[in-house]
């Protein structure tokens, strides 16, 4: 907890259980009396912010009809017919009917003053006459109307009036509305009222505000409009508080405080529909906060005497809380008496022990696609019995169930032809993919199925039933043809299907597989892209005898070439050259097998990490469709490709000892849990058992066996030390047959038993 604070990691554990006491039981509370502060103060400003809104809605709705009664006065005088008589014939002493008009006009004006409930005096510019009627000052010429500014900039608007408030324009101490008079095509005159603003300033002057509180209304350019100070009114709001009011809708208080000057501001606005006026209230920040102040200081108040309270608790809590880990400490070994930082050897031992078994299951998690293969493999080589297998199943949930198992072997036809086409990743993704293919198929043919590939070129189906009978086989033979047909769609190649019978239980599957790698090699005969079942192959007993005897000599060819031996190579060659006029019909067959051959060999040579084509200057493939007759290829095998192969061969494989004999140990290492034999690590790398031996004795200074049992101890002592595994589980999992044999083969190469190993090399660390 404290590791990254560096005085605090030097700090003993027992000090940081105190430390973490004291945190746990204080820390609570004082985020208890913040929360509750927090809490009061935010029910304080709602509180404050909705009855601001609500003040200055009522403001709103007040002014907005003194002011709406005013504007609807305009309206009713500026639509008078006696109104606009006058305004037409103008004012005259001379002309009977102008006269009685003004007078009709006076009488007009007065009437609407009297019932009136705001004072206003009314102003009449005739624009024909350039005269100015007023009931207050009587005839003016326009020059020396009050307000002739206005009148000039004055644009007439027949949907609406215009209104000026107080400070407009200089010497305008008073509120103006102003409106046309006549026809939307001819304007005859322009009404002006004059109301005194004394009644808006009382209403805004009534409401109650701190002394360095504000009520105010602004226009739409930033204006004061009215104020409780007089003074203020036409003046410009200052420029912070107007930037409040244009980023802030109406009724949004929880915007941030407006700092202004030396203080901050709290800022409640609220918009008119009516004229786009914004009433604003501004109120200092710290009268909002004092409340809030005095609740966070009482609050604060109790939470320190209850963390107070808590902090003795926790002090008495820690020392009881250590006295089982004083315990703890005296019972690890070389802890003779407990010390304030004795913990930290409990710490290291038991991250050892937690580092390790991490370690151990990452390796088992990145291992674990391998080891499914791998069982899959021993599985097709007959390495598992029924029991081990059933478990190996459980633990990797292997898909595959069922009382009996059929194997189905696809393998590429052209080998050599695929293998130099894809190098690398290519030809892992690609044997990859052809997999997945096989998989994805007989999953979609809903098979209880596994898939696995033995070797280069191959994939295993291993399909599962509970009964197998003819419909089971035509099945399996017809998913065959199906993967066939995709895989030769989807890629450059073509497939060979070997499906061989169910057989119950686990330990027949060996079997099958041999049986489909069997019916495989019928293809020297039958062809390619083919389903090669024991049930098509039925009827050529013949056919079957003469692939089985050409096979077993190009196998042997292939292994004496391994070994070096070419006197036996010869010998052989010559005895299947014998045979073939006597097993095959046709020369084409022929120059299958010889194909054949060559691809088996070149195959050898890619296992020993070899090619073939570059040991001769032509395509020994396409060689073989030149020639015309049997003697032909013996020929040029005898006097051609054997000895030119031999004399490279011999030049490759010296230099390469080395690098088999290291991949040969990688595989022991990695295989130390599994049944290790010579004869299986020599078939793995295509060498003969006696070859393996001597090569490895004289790269490692010592034979197989003895290799494969100090892997297998080196095993036994990680997990000794850096797990709590059982012996008899560590003997099981080494593949000891029993805890003795372990115990025995143990002590022999480390001079004591298991156990006292383990108690040995522990108590050194």
């Amino acid at each position: 907890m404290f590791g990254h604070i560096p005085i605090l990691g030097k700090l003993s554990f027992q000090r940081k259980l105190l430390l973490s006491s004291l945190l746990l039981s204080v820390l609570p509370v004082l985020l208890l009396g913040t929360a509750a502060s927090f809490v009061a103060s935010t029910s304080i400003q709602a509180e404050v912010n909705a009855k601001h809104d609500t003040m200055l809605r009522q403001i709103e709705f007040q002014v907005d009809s003194q002011l709406k009664r005013l504007d609807y006065m305009s309206i009713q005088i500026a639509g008078d017919v006696t109104i606009e008589k006058s305004v037409r014939l103008g004012i005259s002493m001379d002309d009977r009917e102008a006269l009685e008009s003004t007078l009709d006009m006076v009488e007009t004006i007065r009437k609407y003053r009297t019932v009136a409930d705001i004072p206003f005096n009314a102003y009449i510019v005739y624009n024909r006459f350039d005269t100015v009627y007023s009931n207050k000052d009587g005839l003016l010429t326009k020059q020396t109307f009050p307000y002739f500014d206005v009148l000039r900039q004055y644009t007439p608007n027949f949907t609406g009036s215009l209104f000026l408030p107080s400070n407009t324009y200089p010497n305008q101490p008073d509120f103006l509305i102003v409106r046309p008079i006549g026809s939307s095509s001819t304007v005859d005159g322009v009404l002006f009222l004059e109301a005194e603003p004394t009644k808006l300033y009382e209403l805004l002057q009534s409401v109650q505000m701190g002394a360095d509180s504000q009520l105010l209304v602004v226009d739409r350019n930033g204006r004061i409009v009215l104020s409780q100070k007089p003074q203020e009114i036409g003046t410009t709001l200052p420029t912070p508080f107007a930037k409040k009011l244009a980023a802030s809708p109406s009724g949004d208080s929880r915007a941030k405080p407006v700092s202004y000057g030396d203080d901050d501001y709290h800022v409640t606005v609220h918009r008119s529909g009516y004229n786009d006026w914004t009433y604003v209230i501004i109120v200092p920040q710290s009268d909002l906060t004092a409340k809030a102040a005095l609740i966070r200081q009482v609050t604060w108040l109790i939470a320190g005497c209850v963390a107070l309270v808590w902090a003795l608790i926790a002090l008495f809590a820690s020392k009881r809380l250590y006295n089982p880990i004083r315990t703890l400490l005296q019972k690890l070994p070389n802890r003779a008496k407990p010390s304030d930082d004795g913990l930290q050897h409990l710490d290291a031992f038991m991250q050892q022990v937690m580092d390790t078994n991490r370690r151990l299951d990452n390796e088992l998690r990145e291992q674990a696609p391998q080891l499914r293969e791998n069982t899959l493999l021993k599985l097709l080589y007959g390495e598992w019995n029924d029991a081990e297998f059933a478990i190996k199943s459980q633990q990797y949930e292997l898909p595959l169930h069922g009382h009996s198992f059929a194997v189905c072997v696809f393998e590429v036809d052209a080998f050599m032809e695929f293998r130099n086409s894809y190098e690398g990743k290519d030809r892992s993704l690609m044997m990859y993919a052809l997999t997945k293919l096989v998989a994805e198929m007989a999953a979609d043919a809903e098979f209880s199925s596994v898939t696995v590939s033995p070797s280069l070129g191959q994939v295993a189906l291993i399909v599962g039933t509970d009964g197998p009978d003819t419909a089971f086989a035509e099945r399996i033979e017809q998913l065959s043809v199906k993967v066939r047909h995709k895989a030769k769609e989807l890629f450059r190649f073509t497939l060979t299907a070997g499906v061989s019978r169910a057989r119950p239980q686990y330990r027949g599957i060996h079997e099958s597989y041999l049986e489909a790698i069997d019916l495989l090699s019928f293809r020297l005969l039958l062809g390619h892209d083919l389903t090669i079942s024991q049930r098509s192959i039925e009827s050529l007993d013949a056919v079957k005898q003469s692939t089985r005897n050409l096979i077993k000599r190009q196998n042997t060819i292939v292994k004496r070439i391994a070994e070096g031996d070419m006197d036996t190579v010869y010998a052989e060659f010559d005895a299947m050259v014998r045979d073939i006029p006597h097993q095959v019909t046709g020369f084409k067959p022929v120059i299958g097998i010889f194909t054949n051959l060559i691809a088996e060999i070149d195959h050898l040579l890619d296992q020993l990490g070899f090619e073939l084509q570059p040991m001769f200057p032509y395509n020994v493939y396409g060689r073989m469709n030149q020639f015309q007759s049997l003697d032909e290829l013996r020929d040029w095998f005898k006097q051609q490709f054997f000895p030119a192969f031999h004399e490279h061969f011999e030049k490759l494989t010296v230099p390469n000892q080395t690098k088999i004999v290291h991949q040969v140990a990688e595989y022991i290492r990695n295989g130390a849990e599994g049944e290790l034999s010579l004869q299986e690590a020599a078939s793995r790398f295509g060498l003969s058992s006696s070859q393996l031996s001597r090569m490895f004795k004289e790269e490692m200074n010592v034979n197989f066996i003895d290799y494969c049992i100090q892997a297998r101890m080196s095993r036994a002592k990680e997990w000794l030390v850096h797990s709590d595994m059982p012996i008899k589980q560590i003997a099981d999992r080494l593949q000891y047959t029993t805890t003795q044999n372990f115990s025995r083969a143990f002590k022999q190469t480390t001079g004591m038993s298991p156990g006292q190993y383990r108690i040995t090399v522990r108590h050194q660390q």
